[in-house]
């Protein structure tokens, strides 16, 4: 016994200290089409770029369709947890509250308490003021909310919003389908691929002003 326990001291005194997010002061967070969240901390480009440069399996600096789509269905299948071909109200659940808690964030524009302690959970400063955006609001919505804040379309719930039909339940085909409208909605010439530099920026990274995204 005696000997075991300069052994544990070693041990504790060798073993790294847990993580802790919120020390590195609040996140950057970026939703991708598919809904998929990515977050990074301190001064780093904002997210966007991570999302893109992974989809872009060719590397050749365009997001075509097919590429949309495939990295659009990979995160799908990812959320499709019972491997059923579908999203039902569960698995959107968890979505919702556990992988992007962000989809049920308030407005930037009247912060109630509850944004208040959302931001604080989240990994937000108490201290940090989040301020108004700079850009006009969506036509019939006065401020973006919930994952609105964080895409590039303006969805508050990116996932919840694929069920076209409301009942409950997102095929992968239906998926399929809202991966096609929502890459050309950002692409409005018809070019037939996006580049990074020609996105819309969302209302989070126009908060950081000129911060580059590569």
């Amino acid at each position: 016994m005696i000997m075991i326990f300069p052994l544990l001291l070693a041990a504790a005194a060798t073993e790294p200290p847990a993580a802790d997010a919120a020390s590195h002061g609040p996140p950057q967070v970026f939703i991708a089409p598919s809904g998929e969240p990515f977050r990074v901390y301190g001064d780093v480009p904002y997210p966007v770029a991570n999302w893109f440069t992974a989809a872009d399996k060719n590397a050749d600096g365009k997001l075509d369709l097919a590429e949309f789509t495939a990295d659009f269905l990979r995160f799908f299948d990812q959320l499709d947890q019972n491997h059923d071909g579908a999203i039902d109200g569960i698995e959107r659940a968890r979505y919702e509250n556990e992988v992007a808690p962000e989809t049920t964030g308030a407005s930037w524009y009247a912060k109630s308490q509850e944004q208040t302690n959302y931001e604080w959970n989240a990994g937000f400063s108490k201290d940090v003021n989040l301020p108004k955006v700079d850009r006009p609001a969506r036509q019939g919505q006065e401020a973006p909310i919930g994952a609105g804040r964080f895409d590039l379309l303006g969805l508050p719930e990116p996932v919840a919003s694929m069920d076209l039909e409301v009942r409950g339940r997102i095929s992968r085909r239906m998926a399929t389908d809202v991966a096609q409208m929502r890459f050309n909605q950002l692409d409005p010439q018809h070019r037939g691929f996006l580049t990074l530099d020609q996105l819309p920026r969302t209302p989070a990274e126009g908060r950081g002003g000129d911060r580059r995204r590569r």
